[in-house]
């Protein structure tokens, strides 16, 4: 039988010796591989199944049926729909090329073959037979060109995982022995990826979690006990390393929070099917529901951080989880969490007015950003001390977002930078990343409708300690933001000078500016920003030519937003000074006078004068 085959080629790869952890090199000539396999019988003619295999279901459930179906037919036409990545078109022979109409992870994906499925699914139910012969001349041809020598993001990252679990759908489906084989090549490289066998993988992204449930599924569908074993503990463990204790992720980005869900529901159905206990996946899947609520603002939008964007919940997330409910139901279903400040291990801190905003009444949220307590990925930009806020429905200070991953887009590459985040940057003074933005105090009395006060404290910039201190002040709607910088004395006798900046999201412009207040505007909300400290406000909008100002609106659009700054010049003597400012939404006609002295921040609103010192590390 096929699968009898299969186990014996299994169990010689599995004798094969370990190799190096293949997620650190980026060099392709610097990865190891594997000798090319013996040559594949001939071909047979298709044998027609009847059903999809019970993997493929678990690992890649069909699509909507119309859009299965319109899927299959661009297939038939050489046209591969990836959705964000872009658009890539096949020859009857595909070259597996980058092309101009995908992006750089576009171009990578044309190796996960999982585009290629709906092929299968609607061809098998519809008894198709030309879809289902061009979806197995398709993984031919892929296998045929890939039996040597493999580049890098060939089997590295998500590639190699979403190929994987697709030639083990293919493979139970197709009985055909050729898939077989290369399904089983790619399970033991996918598993040697991985070194040893923590208890706590960290270091790790969610392409990972993807590689070893592909493993899993090669395993279980031989019944290899050593590596379904193997594979499931690597799953643990690198599902306890994406999901921090407290629900945060480790990708910088609640976007990819929300993705971790459904890939570990898909790492939880793979252990259902293989009849293994999911009991470690499903309890850190759960811890995932409280974060992502709270990193959704009042317009049930998620916050855009990292490689996020303003968005909100795809209908899978979280179904039947009371807070998810709330969140992707806008509120008409479940039921919020219950803080309204919270500070996660993953490098945020979220707060808000009120989970249930009154018309007309406070509905202010915002965040703020300093270094995981793990090692950061690809997703995390370099945002720490960064800072959002949302009033009166506008997100006056936002975020830039991810663009698209286009490692050729200069835009892209500004956009992870400290520069295109509403945080602070120094120049004529080297730095280091790798000391990170450390929380140094975070406190709340939310649940007295107190204040909340968060420090971080941003010592990447050598010479130069930058503490940006921030208490929001819930009883009379005020943020207060005070960036206290502490230089060292240093030889050289360049200045060193700090730029304070807030990120303009489309759509807020300037109204006025006078005695130190800068009014903004979007429709018939305004919030007036007061400083005190040096400085003068300047505004630069986003042009063409320029990446400064730019932000991201759908996936791959960038949208002109503009920049507020302000500029602090500190001699080569040691030093020290501090930048405030005080940020009040209101609605267009209402006056909210605000001081800024001595005694620290006083606003009256209402009828209610309120003196709030200023925060302090």
């Amino acid at each position: 039988m096929a699968v009898a085959a299969a186990g014996a080629t299994l169990l010689a790869l599995l004798a094969a010796p370990a190799a190096a952890d293949e997620t650190a090199p980026t060099d392709p000539a610097s990865v190891p591989t594997e000798p090319a396999p013996p040559a594949a019988p001939a071909p047979q003619p298709l044998v027609m199944p009847t059903q999809i295999g019970s993997w493929c279901t678990a690992l890649h459930p069909p699509l909507r049926e119309k859009l299965q179906r319109t899927r299959a037919r661009q297939l038939m036409k050489g046209k591969v729909v990836m959705g964000k990545p872009g658009t890539y078109y096949l020859t009857e022979h595909p070259n597996w090329k980058p092309q101009s109409g995908t992006d750089t992870s576009g171009d990578r994906h044309v190796n996960s073959l999982d585009w290629a499925l709906p092929l299968l699914y609607e061809g098998v139910k519809t008894q198709n037979t030309a879809m289902v012969q061009r979806f197995r001349d398709l993984m031919y041809y892929w296998i045929d060109d890939h039996r040597g020598k493999r580049a890098y993001w060939v089997d590295g990252s998500i590639y190699g995982g979403l190929r994987t679990q697709t030639l083990v759908c293919a493979a139970q489906t197709l009985n055909d022995q050729k898939i077989i084989d290369a399904a089983l090549r790619d399970a033991q490289t996918m598993i040697r990826g991985f070194k040893g066998h923590r208890t706590t993988a960290t270091g790790t992204n969610n392409t990972d979690l993807i590689r070893q449930t592909g493993a899993l599924a090669a395993y279980c569908w031989v019944q290899d006990p050593p590596g379904i074993s193997r594979a499931w503990q690597n799953i643990e463990a690198m599902a306890r390393g994406l999901v921090q204790p407290d629900g945060s992720d480790v990708e910088g980005s609640p976007g990819y929070a929300a993705y971790m869900e459904a890939l570990l529901s898909d790492a939880e159905r793979a252990g259902q099917t293989c009849g293994i206990p999911t009991d470690t996946v499903t309890s850190l899947k759960g811890l995932l529901y409280q974060f992502v609520a709270q990193a959704f603002r009042p317009d049930f939008k998620l916050t855009s951080l990292g490689d996020s964007i303003n968005s909100g919940l795809r209908g899978s997330f979280g179904v039947g989880d009371w807070r998810a409910d709330w969140i992707r139901s806008k509120g008409t279903a479940g039921a919020p969490p219950n803080p309204v400040y919270t500070v996660y291990d993953g490098g945020y801190v979220f707060g808000r007015a009120g989970w249930r905003p009154q018309p007309g009444g406070p509905d202010t949220y915002y965040s703020l950003r300093y270094s995981s307590s793990r090692p950061g990925t690809a997703h995390t930009h370099d945002d720490g001390a960064g800072m959002t806020l949302y009033s009166r429905g506008v997100e006056w200070i936002g975020d830039p977002g991810p663009y698209r991953y286009e490692n050729g887009s200069s835009l892209r590459w500004f956009m992870k930078s400290r520069t295109a985040h509403s945080s602070f940057t120094v120049s004529n003074v080297s730095r280091n990343r790798g000391a990170g933005v450390r929380k140094v105090s975070s406190n709340s009395d939310w649940r007295e409708g107190g204040n909340d006060t968060t420090c971080l404290a941003d010592r990447t910039w050598n010479s130069m300690t930058i503490t940006r201190c921030t208490s929001y002040v819930r009883s009379i709607d005020a943020m207060i933001v005070a960036d206290y910088v502490d230089a060292k004395k240093v030889k050289s006798k360049k200045r060193r000078e700090v730029k304070q900046r807030w990120q303009l999201p489309p759509g807020v412009g300037a109204l006025s500016y006078e005695n130190d207040v800068l009014t903004l505007a979007s429709g018939n909300a305004r919030m007036d920003v007061y400083k005190s400290g040096p400085g003068n406000w300047d505004i630069r909008t986003a042009r063409k030519g320029s990446n400064v100002g730019w932000f991201t609106g759908d996936w791959g659009e960038k949208l002109p937003g503009a920049v507020l700054s302000r500029d602090l010049s500190m001699k080569r003597k040691r030093g020290s000074d501090v930048m405030v400012s005080v940020f009040v939404p209101r609605m267009d006609g209402e006056v909210v006078p605000v001081t800024v002295d001595d005694n620290g921040v006083t606003v009256t609103r209402n009828g209610l004068t309120i003196t709030t010192p200023l925060p302090r590390p």
